[in-house]
This record gives structure tokens, sequence and C-alpha cells, in this order.
């Protein structure tokens, strides 16, 4: 995943409404790296549209919290 990536959640979603419900949109704002104890590796910092922001697991742990918004224009 990339800086900057809409997405909504996942898989493994089990954050209540911590994105502000079901089909809420957030941007991806940090990449965790290996070593980092508050971001670690495979994770992600989201700033939800409601305004909450915290880390998802995209594979951390085997586990996928989110999942990439597909809005590319049609055609």
């Amino acid at each position: 995943m990339d800086l900057g990536l809409r997405v909504v959640r996942g898989p493994h979603w089990k954050w209540q409404n911590q994105d502000g419900g079901e089909g809420h949109v957030g941007t991806i704002v940090e990449i965790g790296k290996p070593g980092n104890n508050s971001t670690p590796d495979k994770t992600v910092v989201v700033q939800w549209d409601s305004g909450f922001r915290t880390n998802y697991r995209i594979g951390y742990q085997g586990s996928f919290d989110l999942r990439v918004l597909d809005n590319a224009p049609a055609g």
C-alpha cells in the first residue's frame, strides 16, 4: 500500500466504528517500518474522513483490516 491511497474496511476488520461506520473512507498517511514500535512493519496509519486517526494491519499477524477503495474512472 502507498501513501495517499483511499481505503475502507477489509476482511479482518474488528475495530467497531473507528472508521465512522461501514462504507466510510480514509487515507493512508503513514506506512509502518520494521523496528518501529508505534507503527510496525505490515501496518499503516489511516486518517478517516470522520476525523479519527490510528494504525491498522495490512498483513501484520496475518490479518488485513483494510482494502483499497477502487475509485478509478470507468471506461
